[in-house]
């Protein structure tokens, strides 16, 4: 049996498997760190500048693009990510900070026309995203667990607007689950 290439689905879901908790852990380690209960909804302040957002969108909206479905920046990731370096993920900013600031210096040095990421081709955005992938760049792959997890957070935290990103995957928003859960407990619903 051959395998074709996985969904766009199967892809998002996969990366979601773990990932997410990787962002969304500096919520709850903070909260237990202080004995503070669970954490509520994050801050709605911001910390990045208006040049450094409409950056990172750009980057964000390449790893999860627009196509038949919804991609990142209609999800509103770069929110989440936003929220995020002011409140629980905080002590990424710098590294967030420093990896805008460098990936700008790059677009200078490679181009003479536009001023920053923002600004490039698609193509030519791509081929930045390559080099940082190639590289093992500590923020490319920061930018790339945040937008996977903005795109999949639940919305209160500012990113997967809508519920797309639970649309995508087949996620049932649902505050009540009766059973059978799955298999482990399929025997217990027919005995009812």
């Amino acid at each position: 049996m051959t395998l074709g290439p996985p969904s766009r689905r199967d892809f998002v879901g996969a990366m979601a498997t773990g990932v997410a908790a990787t962002w969304l852990s500096g919520a709850w380690s903070d909260r237990l760190k202080f004995g503070v209960g669970e954490p509520g909804p994050v801050s709605t302040a911001r910390a990045l500048r208006a040049d450094q957002a409409r950056d990172l969108e750009a980057l964000t909206s390449l790893i999860i693009p627009t196509d038949e479905t919804a991609g990142a920046r209609e999800a509103h990731v770069v929110d989440f990510i936003n929220r995020g370096l002011a409140s629980f993920a905080s002590d990424q900013r710098p590294l967030f900070d420093q990896g805008l600031t460098d990936l700008n210096a790059r677009v200078s040095a490679q181009h003479s026309g536009p001023a920053t990421f923002a600004d490039l081709g698609v193509e030519d955005q791509t081929a930045l995203l390559h080099a940082l992938e190639a590289e093992h760049s500590e923020f490319f792959d920061a930018v790339r667990i945040a937008t996977v997890t903005g795109f999949l957070a639940n919305p209160e935290y500012g990113g997967n607007a809508d519920k797309l990103g639970w649309r995508l995957i087949g996620f049932e928003d649902r505050f009540a689950w009766q059973s059978p859960f799955g298999y482990y407990d399929s025997d217990a619903s027919r005995s009812e």
